[in-house]
């Protein structure tokens, strides 16, 4: 309390800062104090830096992030490899495995087929059949070597054939006459051409059959009549007779894919006359069947 009888509030340090002074020029009063209040102030927010533009002259584009392209680290180059070794080895081990199944799979086949060969030939027994031209009657062909013959020429001839399958007891042969073709030549000279008559033999059968082939516009250079002229006088005139035809077997009830037989018979005649008589014949068969015995 002051002696002026005013109460002033008590102060500390910590509230206030002050400076005392003489306010009475009485040196034997009391001194004065006077206060002022000092309330700390916040120091303002800092305002946020605006980053900073782009220089004149340029452009920002933003990108996706899943669109940024990044360089791989060197271990997935590693990866790589290893992941693609491995894919090779095991493409070479399907590749490996696919070749044993296929050989083992025709092995198999082989096997199969050898053994239903088997059995037929035990069931049927197959015997190839015999062929072979009795007869050759020749038109056509008369005065060849005379001056006064044309000069083109139209042979013909019948052929008088002999199929015997009389070594087969179970087996069948079915002749398909599409497809078929008897030739006659002379010298390496094609003179006429036929087909062969379509036809089935039953097993132990013997057919005797003539087929016929024609010819039209042959024409011989003079060597080739002399030599012929001169064949007839010494009773020996040759030809060759080439037969082709698809043949079918009957085995039982099962008839089998055809096969094409070929006949070749080189034979030489008396004269060349339709009365002609057969002084040598010579046949060879050739049968693509392979369990067929002659």
């Amino acid at each position: 309390m002051m002696s002026d009888g005013r109460v002033h509030p008590a102060a500390t340090s910590s509230d206030f800062s002050g400076e005392y002074a003489y306010s009475s020029s009485d040196p034997s009063s009391s001194p004065l104090y006077s206060f002022h209040f000092e309330k700390p102030i916040p120091p303002p927010p800092p305002h946020p830096q605006k980053p900073p533009g782009p220089l004149p002259g340029t452009y920002v584009v933003q990108v996706p992030k899943d669109k940024v392209f990044r360089v791989p680290p060197p271990e997935n180059a590693r990866l790589f490899q290893h992941y693609t070794r491995r894919a090779k080895r095991r493409a070479g081990c399907s590749c490996l495995r696919a070749c044993l199944y296929a050989v083992i799979i025709v092995l198999s086949l082989a096997v199969l087929l050898a053994a239903a060969v088997g059995a037929v030939y035990l069931a049927f027994k197959p015997r190839q059949p015999s062929y072979s031209v009795v007869s050759l009657a020749v038109s056509g062909l008369a005065g060849v070597g005379n001056a006064s013959a044309p000069g083109a020429l139209s042979p013909g001839f019948a052929a008088t054939v002999r199929a015997d399958n009389s070594a087969n007891a179970k087996v069948g042969v079915h002749y398909d006459g599409a497809g078929s073709r008897v030739a006659v030549s002379y010298e390496g000279v094609r003179l006429a051409d036929g087909a062969w008559p379509a036809f089935y033999q039953a097993p132990g059968n013997v057919t005797v059959f003539v087929t016929r082939a024609k010819g039209a516009g042959i024409r011989f250079a003079e060597r080739e009549r002399g030599q012929m002229a001169a064949a007839e006088r010494l009773r020996s005139v040759p030809f060759d007779v080439d037969i082709t035809v698809p043949v079918r077997l009957q085995l039982g009830g099962v008839r089998t894919w055809a096969v094409p037989v070929t006949v070749r018979c080189a034979m030489a005649v008396d004269r060349l006359a339709a009365s002609a008589k057969v002084v040598s014949r010579s046949c060879d068969v050739k049968v693509p069947f392979l369990f067929w015995r002659n």
